[in-house]
């Protein structure tokens, strides 16, 4: 319980500062990219089994970041991209392709969990988090 609470509390000071910084930081992809690649250092963590308190805080206090910078931010990208006219549509778009990527990602990483090995399914969302990060950078 005490992990899942140190990962909430880094989740909502993350989003709130992922908010701010979105409001005063013109680099929005630069940051959202970087939480992205907070994402690959906590998986790359999770490849190692961590079996120490401290270092299974770090993860959650990592995923808690990563949550609330991407939250925030991928909103607010969305929001630069799209014509005001069109942001209910935009959101709305961007919460069912959140959620049918959360469907997809939690069924491969079960299936290679169970048929391969943790440490593949954790490389494989290193990997992806790593994809992320650069497609964002090179985005519009």
């Amino acid at each position: 319980m005490g992990l899942y609470l140190l990962h909430n509390i880094f989740y909502a000071a993350f989003a709130y500062l992922g908010g701010w910084l979105s409001d005063h930081v013109p680099q929005r992809r630069a940051i959202l990219a970087a939480g992205y690649a907070l994402a690959v250092v906590m998986a790359v963590l999770l490849l190692s089994a961590p079996k120490s308190v401290p270092l299974l805080a770090a993860v959650f206090a990592l995923a808690g970041i990563v949550v609330g910078v991407e939250e925030s931010l991928e909103d607010s990208l969305a929001a630069e991209l799209v014509p005001q006219s069109q942001h209910g549509m935009a959101f709305g778009t961007l919460a069912a392709v959140n959620a049918v990527g959360d469907f997809a990602s939690s069924f491969v990483i079960g299936i290679l969990w169970t048929a391969a090995s943790p440490s593949m399914a954790f490389g494989l969302s290193a990997t992806l988090f790593l994809l992320g990060s650069v497609l964002v950078l090179k985005s519009r």
